[in-house]
């Protein structure tokens, strides 16, 4: 689409012409004028007789300069230069009230009525008489300045706006740049769709072309370079799993912005500053994308050997990645737009049949991204020797994530047959535990006045102490799951023990009563951290 030259546009005065007639006669506009410039106070209101008048000299000049004359050519020359250089003087007042009028208009347009009805006034006058492109000028300059302040208040500085500034920043301080950015777009945002309105008020009488060369010419370069910013970081920075929201948060604020950007520059000249914005909403879906499939990475590089945590407590690694997919399901509705780009991969082929909620690109990342981290759980798991700490180590870390997910938006996100089917799997890790525990010891124990009764009692009683001293700093991070395995410990060992106890206790002289072993089961399982 070819672009007319607003200095074109603004240049054919008829086209500005109010509709009203003109009921003064041309020596009454004349003494209107005079009277008006030689009393002329700044301050004041401007009379509406007085852009009348000046609106009918220059219309007397065209009908001058057009028709035939019937008096001699130097009294037609002479009334010309009189009437060009009276009007000429009218508008040169009349652009220093524009200007004042437009210092006084402050960025919140809604307030200042009065003030843009005589800025209006007046520009509808420059522009009928031929003076568009003065009156044009002045209000673009004096309202790029404004927008510019603005932002520089706001905390945007083009300067270092740069993506040579930008790729050499550390991310502490490009931290705080983006976190400013997030925090100040819609501010910015809405000063342009301030000046967009007020554009189209003081220019109401003239083209829409007009008004949108106009807007442009005050708005393009501090929205483009601000609109920039986020596609120049997306660019440049290297992704890793810390950086993953600012981005999000900045893909958030540019989407939720983009309507309005659409309807200040979804026309010519300014369609660039929504290309830009598109622009820079595309390259911050990649890096995000790019960021977790490095967050994924980052999971399976874990090393396993050097990361074994003591009595079988959650890991730290679960808890910073079930930390890290909460937050990010708070993200769901952009996360399907951005994720929906991924290219096919195992992951899509892997969850065909799992029981995810509704099987999009979403719970499908996040179901993978929790698999990477179960079969990361397995192989420290491994890394214990005794296989009852290992079952705790994985029930306790299965029963966190099943927990973590029960209690924020990543339940809705997998479902319920997901959290059902791995809740049932940590609770058979934990009746592992409890066989491998414990099991061994229950058999120790006598029954039914065997010749080796008081072998095995020692037996039992020597591997119960060895038990619970070993097993001091074991943890049950889970309550209802700590509770659950004391009743279960309670009933392999207690009632078999209270039996073989109270036919024994004349002649058998035991360590431990059955009070006595209950009560050290309880202590066991008393509270962790």
């Amino acid at each position: 689409m070819e672009v007319t030259p607003l200095r074109d546009l603004v240049a054919e005065p008829t086209s500005f012409r109010l509709d009203h007639p003109i009921t003064q006669s041309i020596s009454q506009s004349i003494s209107i004028v005079r009277s008006t410039i030689s009393n002329w106070d700044p301050h004041s209101s401007h009379s509406p007789s007085f852009l009348e008048a000046a609106l009918h000299l220059h219309s007397h000049l065209l009908h001058l300069s057009t028709s035939a004359s019937r008096g001699s050519a130097s009294s037609r020359h002479s009334e010309l230069v009189k009437i060009h250089t009276l009007l000429e003087s009218a508008m040169q007042h009349l652009e220093e009230l524009f200007k004042r009028r437009l210092f006084s208009i402050s960025s919140d347009v809604d307030l200042q009525c009065d003030e843009i009805a005589d800025a209006c006034s007046i520009a509808e006058t420059m522009l009928a008489t031929g003076y568009g492109e003065e009156c044009v000028s002045m209000y673009q300059s004096m309202r790029r300045s404004n927008l510019k302040s603005q932002m520089v208040r706001l905390g945007f500085d083009q300067s270092s706006n740069q993506a040579k500034v930008i790729r050499k920043l550390k991310w502490e301080i490009l931290d705080r740049h983006i976190k400013s950015w997030t925090d100040i777009a819609p501010a910015v945002v809405q000063s342009c769709s301030d000046e967009h309105q007020l554009c189209h008020e003081i220019f109401a009488v003239s083209p829409e072309s007009v008004r949108n060369s106009i807007f442009f010419t005050i708005s393009c370069d501090m929205a483009l370079s601000f609109l920039t910013f986020p596609e120049t970081v997306a660019v440049y920075l290297k992704p890793s799993p810390e950086k993953l929201f600012r981005l999000l948060n900045m893909y958030v604020v540019l989407s939720d912005l983009l309507p309005d950007i659409e309807s200040m520059f979804g026309s010519e000249p300014a369609h660039s500053v929504r290309s830009q914005a598109m622009s820079s909403l595309d390259k911050l879906s990649k890096a995000i994308r790019s960021v977790v499939s490095e967050f994924e990475l980052a999971i399976q590089k874990d090393p396993v050997k050097s990361s074994a945590v003591r009595g079988g407590a959650i890991h730290p690694l679960t808890r910073y990645v079930m930390n890290y997919l909460a937050y990010l399901a708070d993200f769901e509705h952009s996360l399907h737009e951005i994720l929906i780009d991924l290219p096919p991969d195992c992951k899509s082929s892997f969850f065909e049949q799992a029981n995810l909620a509704d099987g999009s690109i979403l719970s499908v990342t996040i179901a993978w991204i929790l698999f990477v981290l179960l079969c990361k759980i397995d192989s420290k798991a491994e890394t214990y020797s005794d296989p009852a700490l290992s079952y705790l180590f994985l029930a306790n870390n299965l029963q966190y994530i099943v927990k973590k997910i029960q209690g924020c938006h990543l339940k809705t996100i997998l479902g319920d047959d997901w959290v059902d089917e791995h809740s049932r799997k940590a609770r058979r890790f934990m009746d592992g535990h409890v066989r491998s525990g414990w099991a061994n010891m229950s058999a120790l124990l006598p029954v039914h006045n065997e010749d080796d009764d008081i072998e095995r009692l020692r037996k039992f009683e020597m591997n119960f102490e060895k038990a619970m001293k070993e097993r001091k700093e074991w943890v049950i991070a889970d309550a209802a799951m700590r509770e659950e395995v004391r009743l279960a410990v309670e009933a392999m060992l207690v009632p078999m023990y209270c039996g073989w106890y109270r036919s024994h206790n004349n002649f058998v002289a035991a360590k431990f009563t059955p009070e006595d072993v209950k009560k050290r089961i309880l202590r066991f399982y008393g509270e962790s951290d």
